[in-house]
């Protein structure tokens, strides 16, 4: 029984795949419009990634997460699968934008990340610092317990004797 129906192959032929590129010529061109169109999905990211930011700052500034029920924001956040401190890392850089610490093109230029480390190191006001402590824990073992128990409880001076130790 013919019902007429005919599938076209959606396989692409190996020659069309590749394209012939045989001349320096050719293969520079193709090479710089490649450039061309990775440069134009990566400022197409990161102008989508501005707009997020400022979406979550106004759904925290007006508490909007509360019109769907969520008591808190980290409940929403956490509902559209969002990184909690990605998310407060954005929230930050759309502060800064908003108080005019830094513009728009800045972060164009420089990227999230050094974005973040500027923000970290400027001595503005209007950017809540970070609670995080910027000295990692140290973490070594002793060889007795009474040590490290005397250590343990006694930890400025455990601090303040390592500083000495490794200034003098």
């Amino acid at each position: 029984m013919d019902v007429g129906i005919k599938i076209n192959d959606r396989v692409i032929s190996k020659k069309e795949i590749k394209k012939e590129l045989n001349s320096k010529d050719e293969i520079l061109k193709h090479y710089n419009l490649l450039k061309e169109r990775l440069k134009s999905n990566f400022q197409k990211e990161i102008y989508n990634k501005i707009e997020s930011m400022k979406i979550l700052k106004e759904i925290k500034d007006n508490e909007y997460y509360k019109l769907d029920g969520y008591k808190t924001f980290d409940a929403f956040i956490k509902n559209y699968k969002l990184a909690k401190s990605q998310t407060y890392e954005y929230l930050k850089i759309a502060s800064a934008i908003e108080n005019g610490v830094i513009e728009e093109l800045f972060l164009l230029e420089n990227g999230i990340k050094e974005t973040i480390i500027f923000l970290r190191n400027s001595n503005s006001d209007t950017v809540k610092k970070s609670k995080q402590n910027p000295i990692k824990p140290l973490r070594f073992q002793l060889k007795s317990k009474e040590s490290y128990d005397f250590y343990k409880s006694n930890a400025k001076f455990t601090g303040f004797l390592l500083d000495e130790l490794f200034e003098s």
